[in-house]
């Protein structure tokens, strides 16, 4: 019974051989590396360094938008005090 995720792999030779193999998807993919990155099954120290790689990423941002924020006050009030204190023409 083919679950349609069968794959067919024919190879012609100069000498007119050919070479017929079936793989399903399974048996298509590639090991995860090992020099970097996740293992097949990642262990608890990879999941926990995986999760503070994120958490620093998060905290890194929102630190970049408060800089931002402040930069951005910082420079409406030097520049333009009337309209970072509220104040109108007269």
């Amino acid at each position: 019974m083919s679950t349609g995720m069968e794959n067919t792999i024919v190879v012609a030779s100069t000498d007119g051989a050919t070479a017929v193999a079936t793989k399903t998807v399974a048996t298509t993919v590639a090991p995860a590396k090992k020099d970097g990155g996740f293992s097949a099954k990642p262990t608890v120290g990879e999941l926990v360094e995986f999760q503070a790689t994120g958490l620093l990423v998060v905290f890194v941002v929102l630190g970049a938008i408060t800089a931002i924020s402040a930069l951005m006050s910082w420079l409406l009030k030097v520049l333009l005090p009337n309209q970072y204190y509220g104040k109108s023409k007269p």
